[in-house]
């Protein structure tokens, strides 16, 4: 059976690469195409742009990883079934349960791949992708008039800022929290209720400036304390609130803890922390909805492929963002709107499987 695994899993990967080629080109194509006008207004050196698309791609890859996963096991397997490849197989007492097995175990351990790249690469591919887009495309806009809230960012690599929320109208940065680390250990932590721009400096209010020296720890209450050291300008605050997917999964869990420590509701925190999870595992499911349907010869053309890739990718993803919003207003717990999608399609894969001939 090894020389039929790698049969069908050859057939399957080839497809797979082609996919992923396609969409993440095309996905570069068209963006490129919508910003042209910017790049050009801008006068953004080629190099920049190249370096723009370049951390922008593993955002991508992550993003249509599952697309192509669904196409290259409807292609593969439709392939097979329509040269009868599927039926000689099962004539020699092969189950469609055992053919599709080396697939299952392929597709299980691209979606741990996704979930390791996601967590690994992406937050610092994005962050990149977010500085050039700031510096060279974006103008950072002044006098607005608006509030932020839940901000997390690192204005240094040691050092990670939590404001629970941030008025710009007197510029003034509420329920603050700096804290510097050594690797892994927090070595200094400043809490404040009010942080304020004054003079062009940061000044904190009425808070408490920690030290920790192993099992040790130092408090120092202040009433007025100027940092000078915080890089970030007050219109910053605005454009530098980083979506979820910029974080990697252990920022953003503290990133909860210090919403919750700060009183702030967590559950569309939670509901992001728990899809940073569910979401590589779609790789997984698409193999395993898909790959029953194209094993009939009846529906294994490629015009029935593309169309079923489309339609099975809107249908997840869109349930996956009804469930989030389900989540994020309190509607459905955090665990159960990040994986109801995962469980409805896994269900319905099983289903198909079983039914299959």
């Amino acid at each position: 059976m090894r020389i039929l695994d790698r049969y069908i899993l050859r057939r399957f990967i080839v497809t797979l690469l082609f996919a992923l080629f396609a969409f993440i080109i095309i996905f570069i194509v068209v963006d490129l195409i919508g910003n042209l006008d910017k790049f050009i207004d801008k006068n953004v050196p080629k190099i920049i742009i190249t370096k723009f698309y370049v951390s922008y791609s593993p955002f991508i890859f992550v993003l249509v990883l599952p697309i192509a996963m669904l196409l290259a096991s409807l292609f593969s397997m439709g392939q097979m079934a329509r040269y009868n490849e599927l039926t000689a197989i099962k004539s020699v007492g092969v189950s469609l349960n055992r053919i599709l097995l080396p697939l299952l175990i392929f597709s299980f351990f691209v979606s741990l791949l996704a979930l390791v790249f996601g967590e690994k690469i992406v937050p610092p591919a994005n962050q990149k992708n977010s500085n050039i887009k700031n510096e060279y495309i974006k103008s950072v806009k002044k006098d607005i008039n608006t509030r932020v809230k839940n901000i997390f960012l690192r204005d240094r690599e040691d050092r990670r800022i939590f404001i629970d929320y941030y008025d710009s109208r007197d510029k003034t940065a509420h329920k603050v929290s700096i804290q510097k680390y050594i690797g892994n250990q927090i070595v200094e932590r400043v809490d404040a209720p009010k942080m304020k721009w004054e003079d062009g400096t940061w000044v904190l209010y009425n808070g408490y400036k920690r030290l920790f020296s192993g099992i040790n720890e130092q408090a120092t209450p202040f009433k007025i304390l100027k940092d000078p050291n915080i890089h970030f300008k007050p219109e910053q605050l605005v454009e530098s609130n980083k979506a979820p997917e910029d974080l990697s999964y252990d920022e953003l869990k503290t990133f909860i803890q210090e919403v919750i420590r700060n009183g702030g509701n967590p559950n569309r925190w939670l509901v992001d922390l728990h899809l940073k999870i569910s979401i590589p595992f779609a790789n997984l499911i698409m193999v395993l909805f898909g790959s029953p349907l194209a094993s009939n010869k009846k529906r294994s053309g490629a015009i029935f492929g593309c169309m079923v890739s489309l339609v099975i990718c809107f249908f997840y993803f869109g349930f996956v963002k009804f469930a989030q919003t389900l989540g994020h207003n309190g509607t459905l717990s955090p665990l159960l709107a990040a994986w109801l999608a995962n469980a409805i399609f896994f269900v319905s894969g099983i289903f198909l499987l079983t039914v299959a001939k």
